[in-house]
């Protein structure tokens, strides 16, 4: 099940937080980022639930004419099993940003599969290890088929 979350959810931040350093390690969003983060009015965050816990997650924010992916993410056990594209679909109604290292092939392909077209590269945007971004773009008013 798929909901999106509410400043009334925090007990599932501290899910999402241990999630992050888990898949993200040093670049994961701190606890109290994340808590300013749900109760925002230009963000928002979709929790795929299994059992009332977080199984993957979808952090966004919203410009008025675009979402920018700031984090998607699945816990092990359950990739490719369609949680992370269940979770994207539920935003393809403007187009989308984000940032991808540049190593994240996985991401990269699923992205791709999605119709994500590479536009630009960010020199040494990650760190730990330093690594290059690649900005990723999907035109949802585009015949992506």
């Amino acid at each position: 099940m798929i909901i999106k979350l509410t400043s009334n959810d925090i007990n599932y931040i501290e899910q999402i937080f241990n999630l992050e350093k888990e898949i993200f390690k040093s670049s994961a969003f701190n606890k109290s980022y994340l808590d300013t983060l749900i109760k925002g009015n230009n963000s928002f965050i979709y929790v795929y639930l299994i059992e009332n816990k977080v199984c993957g997650y979808l952090i966004i924010l919203d410009s008025i004419d675009v979402y920018e992916i700031l984090a998607i993410a699945t816990i092990e056990k359950y990739r490719n099993k369609g949680i992370a594209q269940e979770l994207l679909d539920k935003i393809k109604t403007k187009d989308i940003f984000l940032e991808v290292r540049e190593s994240n092939q996985t991401a990269i392909n699923f992205y791709k599969k999605n119709n994500f077209k590479e536009i630009s590269i960010r020199k040494n945007y990650y760190s730990e290890p330093t690594e290059n971004a690649i900005i990723m773009k999907l035109e949802v008013n585009v015949n992506n088929e």
